[in-house]
């Protein structure tokens, strides 16, 4: 038999349990990486990456990334986000299979120095 206080205990699980299941599905949206004010962000359909540097300071940050046609001679592409701002890229001729975000500082002639980047995503699988 189930008491009052039982009752309101399987309720007050039931709740967390459902609150907690939400940031699941929310990433479920597409992939994404970041670094300290950097960001990088694949949607599920792998048409494009969106890389963000959400500071205007002495670093920097890009996507460096792969397509899945394996004619497409440009590889590997990279974008790279403009201090405090984002920018996004694609390829016409096929989706996102691989990306990774990478990040460096501003030297002192304004050039970057790339320090090193985040391990490899894989949306479009290995």
């Amino acid at each position: 038999m189930m008491t009052r206080a039982s009752g309101a205990i399987a309720l007050l699980v039931t709740g967390l349990a459902l609150g907690t299941a939400a940031p699941v599905s929310a990433q479920a949206s597409g992939w994404g990486d970041n670094y300290a004010d950097g960001s990088v962000t694949v949607p599920t359909d792998r048409s494009s990456i969106r890389v963000c540097d959400s500071k205007s300071d002495n670093r920097s940050y890009k996507a460096v990334w792969h397509n899945d046609n394996p004619v497409d001679a440009r590889k590997p592409f990279e974008v790279r986000a403009p201090q405090g701002g984002c920018a996004t890229d694609s390829s016409v001729w096929g989706s996102i299979k691989v990306f990774k975000l990478c990040y460096g500082h501003l030297g002192a002639n304004k050039q970057v120095t790339w320090d090193g980047c985040k391990a490899a995503v894989w949306p479009g699988g290995h």
